[in-house]
């Protein structure tokens, strides 16, 4: 008699390392490989809870149990639905500028081989272009749809989460970033939580990273007009607020810049000028009030 084909186990779809690092969303405690209890599919268990998270093409779905807020809701939808076209929203070469400044950044903060998280990672160009550089790279999100881009070009460890609930260990990352993520979670309180969780999962000595839109810059009304991921709900936030939601979350050494002025509508035979300009107006006080990004570095106490 022929035995029935073997089903394949969430050891076989999910590296130990990335197993390692992931935790229950609604307890924190440590996961395990297991199978779905009716379909036999991989699944992940909480080894505390006993609660069950799906795999969906190699994507773990670690949601907490709650039903998720309709505003949550909402940005998943917008999100899934934009997913194909997300990445040429913003000309080639004006995102291939700011993509190396934020590598080169990453570079400046950790050693090649850190485990870096990108939260709010979206397809996954960060992610991508991280571990490139040589970093051990994983990125949450929201969407499933942004994760499926991630995932299908191979960008990194792609997981399924919320900011303000990460589903990962105390300490599991030497850096964690997030770019141009908090403008759209908008609720100060939904804000700090996602802050505090990215510094709960970056170890002692670890740094984390908020890149975000500077309020203070007037071009953003107006290209925020034109993406599709903006749909005017957004809310710019306040350097200080950051600076704030970092203290409260027990960091103490933090830095804080204003970064970036090179607009999408730049003409790729004029951007080396316009960068020229930016670092000029990095450098220049009063001026530099008015970059494009708000840059906050905060270094957990060893």
């Amino acid at each position: 008699m022929t035995p029935p084909p073997a089903v394949a186990t969430p050891a076989a779809v999910l590296p130990e390392r990335v197993l390692a690092k992931l935790a229950c969303p609604r307890c924190r405690a440590p996961l395990e490989a297991s199978t779905d209890s009716t379909t036999g599919a991989p699944a992940l268990r909480c080894t505390a809870c006993d609660r069950r998270f799906p795999i969906e093409d190699g994507v773990p779905l670690l949601f907490p149990e709650e039903r998720p807020a309709d505003w949550t809701v909402s940005q998943k939808e917008l999100y899934d639905g934009i997913a194909p076209h997300y990445d040429t929203s913003i000309p080639a070469h004006v995102a291939g500028h700011y993509l190396h400044r934020r590598v080169s950044l990453v570079q400046s903060l950790a050693t090649p081989g850190a485990a870096v998280l990108d939260v709010g990672c979206g397809t996954g160009t960060l992610a991508a272009a991280i571990r490139e550089a040589g970093f051990d790279v994983y990125g949450v999100d929201a969407s499933t749809g942004m994760l499926a881009q991630l995932g299908a070009a191979g960008r990194g460890a792609p997981v399924a989460g919320f900011g303000e609930r990460l589903p990962f260990m105390d300490g599991a990352f030497d850096l964690t970033i997030t770019v141009a993520t908090l403008h759209h979670i908008t609720d100060p309180g939904r804000i700090a939580q996602t802050i505090g969780e990215m510094c709960r999962v970056t170890r002692p000595g670890g740094t984390v990273v908020v890149w975000d839109h500077n309020p203070k810059n007037p071009y953003w009304p107006l290209l925020m007009k034109r993406i599709p991921q903006d749909t005017g709900e957004e809310r710019l936030v306040p350097q200080e607020e950051v600076i704030a939601d970092l203290r409260a979350a027990g960091v103490r050494d933090i830095t804080a810049q204003r970064s970036g002025l090179v607009p999408d509508f730049t003409p790729p035979a004029l951007l080396g000028l316009v960068q020229a300009m930016e670092a000029v107006v990095e450098r220049t006080p009063g001026l530099n009030l008015f970059c494009a990004h708000n840059v906050v570095i905060g270094r957990k106490p060893a």
